[in-house]
């Protein structure tokens, strides 16, 4: 409860409340983007690409880059 109070002292929330609500969303997207990242390595692990798609893939960033003017990778 301090650190609550400190952080709604410092203006970093309006209420104990607004700071509980904020730290419960962050918590919830982690966990989505966690279940997400496994439902991408699990796809993956099941159905891998073709070395060509990931030849595609990394020349697409490269140009990307390039364009955006940054040294080549």
């Amino acid at each position: 409860m301090a650190a609550l109070d400190r952080l709604v002292a410092e203006g970093a929330f309006a209420t104990r409340s607004d700071a509980l609500r904020a730290g419960l969303a962050r918590l919830l997207r982690e966990r989505r983007e966690r279940d997400i990242e496994d439902a991408y390595r699990r796809g993956y692990e099941a159905h891998p690409p073709e070395a060509w798609v990931a030849g595609v893939g990394l020349a697409g960033l490269a140009a990307f880059h390039r364009a955006e003017g940054g040294d080549p990778l």
